[in-house]
């Protein structure tokens, strides 16, 4: 039986809950039946114990919690912040005690393995060598930073300017910094990740390897059919969503009764109420949805899930769970990277608020293509991001 133990900044939960919970969940769930995995979590997240327990339970494991060095509650200052060279978790370390146990788990044995979730936590792995390690980053923060520097009407904000920059050069020193060696392997979600990670630290292996989507069910409700079209759009208004977002909500006001009367439009997330009294205003059908107990039978009720995403990097987990619940996917370039579809097959691509609306009117006229399409493009996450499939590849780096 092999044995990996993992360390991760976040306890590993069923849907993302405090940060990115969701992805090392997911892959020791379905990891391979000759895997044995315990986990090391410095819990930041902020899991309660009942929470922990459950995780335990559904993945099989045991959790082991970590305590936060006494250190950071100095580095938690602002003020202290700015003048870090490395970003602030970076100082996260392990104590001699939790480094005994993981050795003691996998036994000194050289074909066991260590996982690291948390490009933050690379370090860790000079802490406890001899082990194939994989170190799961997700993303390469510093493309966000780099896109974030290139975004409309940044460059003419000294502050976010100089903040972004900031950003991107701490990042692109901590990425270069990581540990390098033969039995180390970088995983990211992201291919333009992945090509930033191998510039700027060439000798570290990195790879690209496809998210998964997550949980998944049969579609319960009917396509449209002489009812309105349902869009939604999920997530939280915030500079992700904010430019991109505020181009679509102007093309559908301005499109005004040619589309109010075909579609209603639902916001699930927080901070959205400016945008939804714009778009009711303007003679749409608009619905405000806060938390809700069962996220996939919610946003199972729409047809077509809009994804305006201005900036961001790796995969966006909420798309992947649109695609894979049988809706059609109408998004920007950035919402649709890194995912194994097609525009015009298995999902809508669009760059401008004009090219939105002119697909929209070729949807409300025929609703069949909203129904292929959808059912195309999960069929293609089924396939190409399928649960197994990607823990097996995760995990055929520790064999």
């Amino acid at each position: 039986m092999k044995r990996i133990a993992l360390i991760t900044l976040h306890t590993p939960t069923a849907t993302n809950f405090g940060g990115a919970s969701a992805l090392p969940y997911h892959l020791v769930k379905f990891r391979p039946k000759d895997t044995e995995v315990e986990i090391w979590s410095f819990n930041t997240n902020g899991c309660d114990q009942s929470r922990i327990s459950a995780s335990e339970k559904e993945l099989g494991l045991k959790i082991h919690l970590l305590d936060i060095p006494k250190k950071m509650r100095w580095l938690t200052s602002s003020a202290v912040r700015l003048f870090l060279p490395r970003p602030y978790q970076d100082y996260l370390s392990i104590s001699d005690k939790a480094v005994g146990e993981i050795n003691a788990y996998l036994n000194g044995n050289t074909t066991h393995g260590l996982w690291i979730y948390g490009e933050e936590l690379a370090g860790l792995a000079r802490r406890i060598p001899g082990y194939k390690t994989v170190v799961t980053t997700p993303d390469c923060e510093a493309l966000y930073y780099l896109r974030m520097m290139g975004m409309r009407g940044v460059g003419t904000s000294w502050k976010w300017l100089a903040r972004y920059t900031l950003m991107y050069r701490r990042y692109c020193r901590h990425t270069a910094m990581m540990p390098s060696s033969d039995n180390i392997t970088y995983h990211l979600v992201g291919k333009e990740d992945q090509k930033l990670f191998s510039k700027l630290n060439p000798k570290a292996h990195s790879v690209f390897i496809h998210h998964p989507h997550y949980d998944v069910t049969e579609r319960t409700v009917e396509q449209a059919k002489n009812r309105k079209l349902r869009i939604l759009i999920a997530g939280r208004n915030n500079v992700y969503m904010a430019a991109a977002t505020g181009e679509a909500i102007d093309s559908l006001i301005s499109a005004g009764v040619t589309l109010s009367g075909a579609y209603e439009i639902s916001f699930l997330g927080k901070g959205w109420d400016e945008a939804a009294k714009r778009l009711s205003d303007a003679g749409y059908e608009v619905h405000t949805i806060g938390y809700v107990e069962d996220y996939i039978a919610e946003i199972q009720r729409h047809d077509i899930q809009l994804t305006p995403i201005s900036v961001g990097t790796g995969t966006k987990g909420k798309v992947l769970d649109a695609f894979a619940n049988g809706l059609l996917v109408v998004g920007t370039p950035l919402a649709l990277e890194n995912i194994a579809v097609e525009s015009g097959k298995s999902c809508i691509q669009y760059e401008t608020g004009e090219e939105l609306t002119s697909a929209l009117h070729e949807l409300a006229e025929n609703h069949n293509a909203v129904k292929e399409l959808a059912s195309a493009g999960r069929a293609a996450i089924l396939a190409q991001h399928g649960r197994a499939e990607i823990a097996r590849q995760v995990f055929s780096y520790f064999y």
